[in-house]
């Protein structure tokens, strides 16, 4: 039932993406566009996303002649004829548009061929290069769906050099595009501010965590965003009795997975990135947060039962013999993997590891991504 429903989704899209939207593009563009107009747009929050932050807080504070709208909605709460209206209302500014700022993947971009005085910059959610998606993984972009996802970028920023090839490839686009500057919320990670501003706020959140070594499991979800699951949740909680009272586990699953595990103490109070400051082993499996947890030089592991299903499967971009930490596949190795993780970690192999997936990320991205807006705000 749950793949007859992501189908039918999917078929749906491409009739809305493929006729009604851009239709509604082209009375819009009757109008002239406006360069000095910038869009952050996103379909997957209610409110400004962490990914776009660093970034419209500097075009606020600096560039006073361009004029920012701001356009959140989570579409999953919408139902399809919310996210047809808002679809529409956002082809209607975006015909007009001078620049579009987007973090995920947001159809309405993509209905139709835009105008070439509109740019649209894909900033992405995640660093580095790790599980296929996109056009590599079926689980995202099944063969069927006909219309292109990724269609009208200028600039796809990424947070180093091995991940250009990846990312020009899951979505599918020409060389140039696909640029190395660095990820833009990543350059707060580098300051010490932000990073006594997210301890402060993770043991207001976890007061019960005061005085303990942290230990946090941030997995990927498994299947589709239709029919997602979680590998290893039986094998985390014998891992918080095991440690006892000197760790504390902390468990930030995916959203996808809320309405699929209904408990609270899954749900991290507060996002993974705010959380990673504080930890002290970080367990990871296919998710990109692992290069945040590198950019705080975090020690960290590897738990992925499933992983010879998983590279079948999906596969991978990163070699997973390249993860800077242990690698454990068995849940009965777990305990003893996360105090060897916390007494001897390698952390020259990380330094390397870093270089290579994070070598853009030097505290300068956003000024970089700037640059590019501003050479085409005239």
């Amino acid at each position: 039932m749950a793949k007859k429903g992501f189908a039918f989704k999917q078929r749906a899209k491409m009739f809305m993406q493929g006729v009604i939207l851009p239709f509604v593009y082209r009375v819009g563009c009757i109008r002239k566009v406006d360069p000095h107009l910038v869009v952050f747009a996103d379909a997957h929050h209610d409110k400004r996303p962490v990914s776009m932050d660093r970034l419209l807080r500097t075009l606020s504070k600096d560039q006073k002649d361009i004029k920012i709208v701001e356009r959140y909605v989570d579409y999953a709460g919408l139902g399809y004829l919310g996210q047809f209206f808002d679809s529409i209302k956002f082809m209607w500014l975006y015909a007009v548009s001078g620049c579009v700022i987007i973090c995920d993947n947001f159809l309405p971009v993509a209905a139709c061929k835009k105008r070439k005085k509109t740019k649209v910059i894909q900033l992405w959610h995640g660093p580095g290069a790790y599980k296929k998606f996109g056009y590599d993984s079926p689980d995202d972009i099944p063969s069927y769906y006909k219309k292109n996802v990724f269609r009208n970028y200028d600039l796809v920023t990424v947070s180093g050099d091995k991940c250009i090839a990846p990312f020009s490839s899951a979505m599918r686009q020409k060389k140039g595009i696909v640029r190395a500057v660095g990820i833009s919320r990543m350059d707060d990670c580098l300051s010490a501010s932000h990073i006594k501003k997210c301890r402060d706020i993770f043991y207001e959140k976890y007061p019960e965590a005061k005085g303990k070594k942290i230990v946090l499991w941030a997995p990927s979800f498994r299947g589709n965003a239709g029919d997602p699951y979680l590998v290893g949740l039986e094998d985390v909680d014998r891992l918080s009795k095991q440690l006892g009272s000197d760790w504390y586990v902390v468990c930030s699953i995916h959203p996808h997975l809320f309405g699929k595990y209904d408990r609270k103490d899954l749900r991290g109070r507060i996002p993974t990135e705010v959380i990673l400051p504080s930890v002290d082993v970080f367990i990871t499996d296919y998710s990109s947060v692992l290069y945040d947890a590198c950019i705080y030089e975090k020690k960290m592991l590897m738990f992925a039962p499933d992983l010879e299903e998983f590279k079948k499967a999906r596969g991978t971009y990163m070699d997973v013999s390249e993860f800077p930490g242990e690698i454990i596949t068995d849940g009965d190795d777990l305990y003893e993997g996360v105090i060897r993780t916390y007494e001897s970690y390698d952390k020259e192999r990380q330094k390397e590891f870093t270089k290579g997936y994070l070598g853009a990320c030097d505290g300068h991205a956003t000024e970089r991504i700037v640059k590019f807006i501003r050479s085409h705000v005239k």
